[in-house]
């Protein structure tokens, strides 16, 4: 594959020269007519052909040696090395060219036109020569400066990323532990005197932590989630019996909208953590879309102790989301109509794409 896109950048690069003669050799010949000088195009068809191609031959070694002068430190030194790269390579492009007019122009019926090598025709040859040198070698330079530019971008882009994720996954990660510890400390509380519900609870929770654990992106979808709280939920069940109503209304329609992994969880834990009381503890999770947005809601109808930043899960939950989505996403708390608090998650309505 390689070798095959080498020999068509050298095709199209022998093209190149080609065209660059032809073009040359056409102007100097329309000259000759504007000025009322007949002349024979062929004579310069071949002057600008051995020319360009002679030029052309040394290019790829030109590009080297210029890369590995301007890697040089000391600026007498990278003087000193253009100054002997150039003279180099004028004589060898010099004799090259002439030794190809020596050989092509009496192969081709014009042997007057064959030059010998001079003193003055090497040095005729040096403006034109220093003229291209200058513009290539700067060329290449500005060249490889936005590559470095573009390559540094990239790097920064990709540190950038590899941060953020990092970021991401610690914050998910914090879940974890915090889930874990509120709810075995809810089994201690039960193992004595409910020793069934306790490991019950316990058997759910290996559940959860093998679905969780398991799981290595950021996000899924919307239909995984609820299956998540569906277990969560089981385990809160187990702990306050009927003393717990948590009603879940999820629309198919939305289930392969991608969400972030376990977003639910912390708020509905604070909700009936904190947004009920005494022996009746009342939920009602739901999700709609609007104006092209997800928004889920969690609905706590008791006092609500709960402040937006308590705890771990709302702050948790807000630093994901804008780690996520920037603006266009975001939570926020508010008192609801009849008692208790609302909170409310928005995100962009994007179908989830398995990689």
């Amino acid at each position: 594959m390689k070798t095959g896109k080498r020999g068509y950048a050298a095709i199209l690069w022998i093209a190149l020269l080609v065209a660059i003669g032809l073009l040359r050799a056409t102007n100097r010949y329309l000259v000759d007519i504007a000025n009322h000088v007949p002349s024979l195009f062929t004579p310069k068809l071949i002057d600008e052909l051995t020319g360009s191609l002679s030029f052309g031959v040394f290019l790829p070694v030109l590009f080297v040696v210029l890369r590995r002068i301007a890697r040089m430190t000391s600026a007498p030194a990278r003087v000193l090395s253009h100054l002997g790269l150039f003279l180099s390579l004028s004589l060898a492009q010099t004799s090259l060219m002439l030794g190809l007019r020596l050989l092509v122009f009496p192969l081709a019926g014009f042997a007057r036109f064959a030059a010998m090598p001079t003193g003055w025709r090497y040095l005729m040859e040096m403006p034109t020569q220093l003229f291209f040198y200058a513009v290539i070698a700067l060329g290449l330079w500005l060249v490889d400066r936005y590559r470095e530019g573009q390559a540094r971008e990239l790097r920064a882009a990709q540190l950038e990323s590899a941060l953020s994720d990092a970021r991401l996954e610690a914050l998910r990660l914090q879940l974890n532990p915090h889930f874990l510890f509120n709810t075995l400390n809810a089994v201690s509380e039960l193992m004595y005197e409910r020793p069934q519900v306790a490991d019950e609870m316990l058997s759910r929770i290996g559940e959860l932590l093998r679905a969780t654990l398991s799981a290595t992106a950021q996000e899924h979808r919307l239909a995984d989630e609820w299956q998540l709280l569906s277990l969560y939920l089981d385990i809160q069940r187990a702990r306050f019996g009927s003393g717990l109503d948590a009603q879940v209304e999820g629309d198919a329609a939305l289930d392969d909208l991608h969400v972030p992994f376990l977003i639910l969880q912390p708020l509905v834990e604070n909700a009936i953590e904190h947004g009920g009381g005494g022996d009746g503890r009342r939920v009602a999770v739901d999700a709609r879309r609007e104006a092209g947005r997800l928004t889920l809601r969690i609905r706590d109808f008791g006092g609500g102790t709960s402040r937006p930043g308590h705890g771990i899960g709302f702050a948790n939950v807000d630093a994901r989301l804008r780690h996520l989505y920037g603006d266009d996403a975001g939570v926020s708390r508010d008192a609801a109509v009849g008692g208790g608090s609302v909170v409310t998650v928005w995100l962009p309505a994007r179908r989830w794409a398995a990689a």
